[in-house]
């Protein structure tokens, strides 16, 4: 019994002093900032935190400051990104400023895009370096769909009162709410289990039958499927927040960049588009302003397909003329923006 206890606790000892050893190592050699798998795992513990609200699930915690992808990730006070202002924006525009409200995903928020370079801010400068009267904000959140989009904008975003809210539609948008299961200690503390689990998953996937990323993009958008459904539903809801709130809505269509020439969803963004126009609301397709462009150069990484701060830059030249045309409706009508 002695010597059986006495190799127990050998092996047990020796597991965790292994163990420690893969996540020194893996802390210290393979975590440089730009490995995606790890920047994701920091993302979720550091910037993210829970919402119990069926329609949300998640969104960004007050007061973040983090390191992700080589760029600083920081939020205000009410969770949204920002450049290092705690306060953030205030509750109640200035006379005569017109704001905006920029809402959607990970591309919104700026994975991997410096606060500067991202479409929000670039958007904004410009617009005010024009002479327009304006201020925004910042609501994108990663793995968002359109539904949890529409959740917190209500929550947080129509506080604010905004005059112009941009919703930026990419095509993942269409998925349904993800499931919150309870974290492992290993999955939220481990970043050798991170990196070990998600590279055993990709082994598998080399060996099983590849992954079809086009197809998975195109069967989120058949008439009956849940995702759609939603989104659709989402959409329609957008629309009429934006009325209540005696505001605009515009729709900007953010194109998968892995594949530019030709673009292999035109047939998905008509289905988005006959929707979105459907309600009365206008939309503006960005892939003209990238469509000339080498895909891998407007990413953030190469495994990392994000769009990049160049991407943003092509963007941010497509929205600012839509954007002024809206600006000048409500000078016109209202004596904002001007």
């Amino acid at each position: 019994m002695k010597s059986a206890l006495t190799n127990t606790l050998l092996v047990v000892g020796l597991s965790l002093l292994c163990l420690l050893s893969l996540e020194g190592l893996t802390r210290l050699f393979l975590d440089d900032g730009m490995l995606y798998e790890l920047e994701m795992w920091k993302y979720a513990r550091e910037v993210k935190v829970r919402d119990r609200q069926p329609d949300l699930g998640h969104r960004h915690r007050p007061g973040a400051d983090a390191r992700l992808m080589g760029v600083d990730v920081q939020t205000d006070s009410r969770g949204f990104r920002s450049a290092g202002i705690t306060a953030g924006i205030d509750a109640k525009a200035d006379d005569g400023v017109a704001r905006i409200a920029f809402v959607g995903d990970s591309i919104t928020m700026g994975w991997g895009v410096a606060e500067r370079e991202t479409f929000t801010r670039q958007v904004t400068a410009q617009l005010s370096a024009a002479g327009r009267k304006v201020d925004g904000f910042n609501l994108g959140v990663g793995n968002y769909n359109t539904l949890q989009e529409l959740t917190l904008f209500r929550d947080a975003g129509a506080p604010l009162k905004p005059d112009i809210i941009v919703l930026a539609y990419f095509i993942n948008d269409a998925e349904p709410i993800p499931a919150y299961p309870e974290k492992a200690w290993l999955t939220e503390h481990s970043a050798a289990w991170v990196v070990l689990t998600y590279r055993f998953d990709l082994l598998l996937r080399q060996f099983g039958e590849a992954p079809d990323w086009k197809r998975y993009y195109r069967d989120l958008y058949g008439d009956d499927t849940a995702g759609w459904k939603q989104t659709r539903k989402a959409l329609a809801g957008f629309a009429a927040t934006v009325r209540n709130l005696n505001a605009q809505l515009v729709v900007f269509h953010v194109p998968e960049v892995r594949e530019l020439t030709p673009y292999p969803f035109t047939d998905v963004t008509a289905k988005v588009r006959a929707h979105v126009e459907s309600l009365g609301v206008p939309f503006v397709d960005l892939l003209p302003a990238v469509q000339d462009l080498e895909p891998s150069s407007l990413w953030v990484t190469v495994p990392d397909p994000h769009p990049n701060a160049r991407a943003a830059t092509a963007f941010t030249r497509k929205m600012v003329p839509e954007l002024t045309a809206l600006l000048d409706r409500l000078c016109r009508d209202q004596g904002k923006g001007c």
